[in-house]
């Protein structure tokens, strides 16, 4: 299996956007770099429908934004749903956002022999894998894909800096990443499993899809 780092996270393309020539979001939050390849594996990749997720419900008292979106900030924990709204990365064309209902289905540590027959190099090594399913659903009025909606959820470190995912080219049963541009209308799901390997690994998931989420996104905590 041949491992690439999921391209740069939404956050930091939506902060570039909102803060013209600025490198990072205001909140000072960061993506991984990590890569993992082994290079005698075939490539694939496949997009899965499902059903739509339960109804969201908040830990917290945050109120809901307009739209009827969650608000951003709003806490949730794992297994729970949240509206929220998206518009992809780098774009400023209002007919391309949308809103989807986002699940963290669940949030699970892995072992580093989990990847036993990948390189990983030397930041690799000293992570603590964490394996993370998530529901997402595309609410409309626009259409979406996986690829941009799912790099709109990321890790947070125990710094309290984003994460992205690592994506592979090829197989990794652990936990299958699903990897599509292809267009998915109103009413259309996707299940997705993305893998973080970061040190220390991260102690929630949050989204970032809308530059109003940037520096106080919707989170995702295990209990």
């Amino acid at each position: 299996m041949i491992g690439t780092i999921r391209g740069t996270s939404i956050g930091a393309a939506l902060a570039a956007l909102a803060l013209a020539g600025g490198v990072t979001a205001c909140g000072g939050s960061s993506s991984s770099s990590s890569s993992a390849s082994n290079a005698a594996a075939p490539a694939t990749s496949s997009t899965t429908a499902s059903t739509s997720a339960a109804a969201s419900t908040t830990t917290t008292s945050a109120a809901s934004s307009s739209g009827g979106t969650a608000a951003p900030g709003t806490k949730l924990s794992i297994g729970q749903s949240a509206k929220v709204a998206f518009t992809p990365a780098g774009s400023t064309d209002k007919s391309k956002a949308s809103n989807l209902q986002v699940t963290v289905q669940s949030f699970d540590k892995g072992s580093l022999s989990d990847f036993n027959g990948i390189q990983l190099d030397a930041n690799e090594k000293a992570s603590t894998p964490v394996y993370v399913k998530v529901h997402v659903t595309n609410l409309g009025p626009a259409n979406i894909d996986v690829d941009s909606s799912a790099a709109a959820i990321e890790g947070v470190d125990n710094t309290g800096n984003n994460q992205s995912s690592v994506t592979f080219i090829g197989e990794f049963p652990k936990c299958p990443d699903t990897a599509s541009t292809k267009p998915l209308g109103t009413g259309k799901s996707y299940d997705d499993c993305l893998t973080f390997l970061v040190p220390g690994g991260i102690t929630k998931v949050s989204y970032n899809g809308t530059n109003d989420y940037i520096d106080s996104p919707v989170t995702w905590a295990p209990q």
